[in-house]
């Protein structure tokens, strides 16, 4: 009887978990085709036009991936993932914000040099340096 109650309680919330889990995942793949198949695309512009003709093309989806990460942030099972998902969400607002505000730039030949640094900076939120354990008695 114990057994079959703590089955009803904890096999959901396990499922909820992976469920979450796997909806970061996919979060985490979309920000990787920002950074390393979007951001590659909208470096070959030859003018801020260019840039904002790609990046309208595309700026619904990058929209979409921060309103799922607020969502994920939201449903988030514990501080560490709900972290995980803001410190990502915050990522992509500010990419996006800054690929927006390229499309009417006055410096042309910077985009390029302006983009990598936009992909970079989505690179290190989604690979965050490891923190070595503290040991006992250190």
């Amino acid at each position: 009887m114990l057994a079959s109650v703590l089955a009803l309680i904890l096999v959901p919330r396990a499922n909820r978990r992976r469920g979450w889990s796997d909806q970061l995942a996919a979060a985490e793949a979309e920000i990787a085709w920002f950074a390393r198949e979007l951001i590659p695309q909208l470096q070959q512009s030859a003018s801020p036009g260019e840039l904002a003709g790609g990046w309208q093309v595309t700026a619904g989806r990058v929209a979409a991936l921060e309103d799922k990460l607020t969502g994920l942030e939201a449903s988030a099972q514990d501080e560490a993932g709900r972290a995980r998902a803001r410190t990502l969400r915050d990522a992509v607002r500010e990419a996006r914000n800054e690929v927006q505000g390229l499309t009417t730039t006055v410096d042309p030949a910077g985009i390029p040099r302006d983009l990598a640094a936009v992909a970079t900076r989505l690179e290190a939120a989604l690979n965050p340096p490891q923190t070595p354990p503290v040991q006992p008695g250190a």
